[in-house]
Formats: structure tokens, C-alpha cells, sequence
């Protein structure tokens, strides 16, 4: 989970427990028949971690999701998932991340048809938001850490922040390739929550992306997203919209034990002054001990330009590197532990953190 500071965490908003627990108690049944096919399939996922600097500071952080979807028949298929999160300074994240209907049809030439609130159609770290995908405890920083202020008092964006956009997505695929297209309702740059007070303005984004997978357990993928970013009016120095260009490649690698997964991103962002550029990669790798320990890094870095008090532009570099070590104590629960070392982008040293983390997953249906 992203910290950029440690704090206590407040009180756990008794509307979670319950979700948990009544989730928990409408599965429970299911558990107890024998496996037969169900048009309603459910899986929840819950973190606990905890984190103290070289300071001595002590932070926690909780997550809690679930996936919901029913099979409407003839191909439709009904997609839920509300999410918790706790962030780094305290607040509570509360999410639908999705909310979408889909339209599947298998053969030789696949297609998948997403609306609503959909999966996001652009960008590989949004996979590390459910806890038991992510091999490390925290997310890759390009989500969470927002980039430098590019304008003075203007919007500040993310290299490749999490989202889960209004819109809607096309995928054709065959047995070693696939390609999509988007339509979708922000820009990947600038997080927006549905339920939130404030949120960036809505512009119409479109997304064009594919992949390979040339050899069994590789693939190689890239996207192209172009919309706008930044309303008129949003600071005084946006005097009319503003378009941004947000470029990925992403691959994936496994073999045997070992998985190797990154991500490299260029945002290509209009500014009064022109266009600037904000650039970043990360890379990860995961290893399987024995059949129940695993070891996991990452390491990640972005690039911003930031304006200064006389309007001149000048970069600074955010650099991270995370080790964990994990441990399988059943197939629903997972311990985690681990060094995380950040360098921020007007730091001039590396913040040291020691955590630990419990990860719980759940298949009901």
C-alpha cells in the first residue's frame, strides 16, 4: 500500500466490517454444498499491514475489496466490485471500481465488450490493487504519488494514476495477439472517485492499444491514450483546455518459478508553456522458494519536470525500491515482509521503511 508518510490509522469505518461480515455470511452456505455450476460467482480480498520508518514512526494501512459478477446468459455478463482502501494520510478511499455490464464470445477470434464503470483499458500496475496479486506490500508509486506541480497553483497529475473510468472497451483476440480500443470519460493522468466531493473534470479519452505473445508465458503490450487533461479556468494560467498523450509499454515473463512483470510510461502534457514531458518505469520480479515461500522487488522510477517560483522548469526524479519475502500459511491467507526504500522527488535521501503485511483471498462460487 503507498505511504509517503506514516501515521496512525483512525478508526475503521463500521460500514466496512459489516460488508466484510455479511459477505462472509451470505457465502458461508455455498461453501458447505458441493461445487456445481452458479450464475453468481463472488471473491473477496482483505490486507492489514503495518510499517515503522527509520524514525521510529509507526503506520497502517487497511484494504478491503470484493468481485461480483452474474452470468446473464447469451454471452452478458454482470461485473460489481466495491473497494476500501485506507491512504497514506489517514483518509479512507471508499470505491466502486467497477460497475459494468460484458459481452463475451469465445472462438477462434475472441471478442469482449466492457461498459459502464469499467476495468481500466490502459496501464498494467492497476493489477497490484487487489492485495493478493501484488507480490510486494505496496503498490508501485506511480498510482499513489502525485507528479510535481508543472504550473504554478495548477492541477497536479500522476504518471499513470488508478482509474476506473465511465466508458467503454473493445477487445478482439486470437491465440497470440489482441488489440482494444477505448472510449473513456478521464484522462489516465488525474485520478477521479466516485464517491468524492471535488473531482477533475470529465473529458472524452481515447485508448488504442495490443499485445503479443509470441512464445507461451511472454507477452509484450503498448497502448496510446489522447484526451484532454486540464480544464480552462482550473488555475489562472489555463486559459484553455488542455489535450495530454499518455504512451505505455508493458510485458509480462513466466517461467517455471519466476515472474518478471513492468511497465514503462511517457505522458506528453500541453502546458502554457508548451509541451513537457513526464516519463517513468518500474519492474518487478517474483520468486517461488518452496512450495510456500516466495521472494518478491521492485524497483520503480519517475521523472518530472516542476515550475519554481519564477516559472522556469526543472527536473526531479523519484526513485523506489521495495524487497519482500512471503509466506503461504494456508491457500486464502498470506504473511508478508519487507524493506521499502524511497527517494522523493524534492528529497535529497532515501526514506527507509520496515513492513509487514496479512493478506486474505476468498473464491466463493
Amino acid at each position: 500500500m503507498e505511504k509517503s508518510k506514516c501515521g496512525r490509522v483512525g478508526r475503521v469505518p463500521s460500514w466496512t466490517i459489516w460488508l466484510v461480515l455479511a459477505l462472509t455470511a451470505c457465502a458461508a452456505p455455498a461453501a458447505a454444498q458441493q461445487a456445481q455450476p452458479s450464475r453468481f460467482a463472488i471473491d473477496t480480498a482483505a490486507a492489514i499491514d503495518e510499517a515503522v520508518d527509520e524514525r521510529g514512526n509507526f503506520g497502517n494501512g487497511v484494504i478491503v475489496d470484493a468481485v461480483l459478477s452474474v452470468d446473464l446468459g447469451r454471452g452478458f455478463e454482470a461485473l460489481a466490485r466495491p473497494f476500501v482502501q485506507r491512504l497514506s494520510n489517514g483518509e479512507w478511499n471508499r470505491q466502486v471500481w467497477v460497475a459494468a455490464l460484458r459481452y463475451q464470445r469465445a472462438g477462434r477470434i475472441g471478442l469482449r465488450v466492457d461498459a459502464g464503470l469499467i476495468p481500466p483499458p490502459v496501464g498494467l500496475a492497476n493489477l497490484t490493487l487487489r492485495p493478493h496479486l501484488n507480490p510486494t506490500i505496496s503498490q508501485p508509486a506511480s498510482l499513489f504519488v502525485p507528479l510535481p506541480p508543472i504550473e504554478p497553483r495548477g492541477p497536479r497529475a500522476n504518471l499513470l494514476g488508478g482509474i476506473y473510468p465511465y466508458g467503454a472497451n473493445v477487445t478482439v483476440s486470437g491465440a497470440q495477439w489482441d488489440v482494444r480500443a477505448a472510449i473513456i470519460d478521464t484522462s489516465p493522468l488525474r485520478a477521479r472517485r466516485i464517491f468524492a466531493r471535488a473531482n477533475p473534470p470529465q473529458f472524452a479519452n481515447v485508448v488504442v492499444g495490443g499485445g503479443i505473445t509470441p512464445i507461451v508465458g511472454l507477452r509484450v503490450g503498448a497502448s496510446v491514450t489522447h484526451g484532454g487533461w486540464q480544464r480552462a479556468g482550473e488555475s489562472p494560467a489555463i486559459t484553455a483546455d488542455r489535450d495530454a498523450t499518455v504512451v505505455t509499454v508493458e510485458s509480462e515473463f513466466s517461467v517455471r518459478y519466476t515472474k518478471v512483470s513492468g511497465e514503462w510510461v511517457r505522458d506528453l502534457l500541453e502546458t502554457a508553456g508548451g509541451d513537457e514531458v513526464a516519463s517513468g518505469w518500474w519492474v518487478q520480479g517474483q520468486q517461488t522458494l518452496a512450495p510456500r515461500w516466495f521472494a518478491a522487488a521492485r524497483v520503480e522510477r519517475m521523472t518530472s519536470p516542476s515550475a519554481g517560483p519564477l516559472g522556469t522548469l526543472q527536473d526531479f526524479r523519484f526513485t523506489g525500491v521495495e524487497e519482500t519475502i512471503g509466506y503461504r500459511v494456508t491457500p486464502d491467507v498470506t504473511i508478508r515482509a519487507g524493506h521499502r526504500a524511497r527517494r522523493g522527488f524534492f528529497s535529497t535521501g532515501f526514506d527507509n521503511q520496515l513492513a509487514a503485511s496479512v493478506v486474505w483471498w476468498k473464491r466463493w462460487w
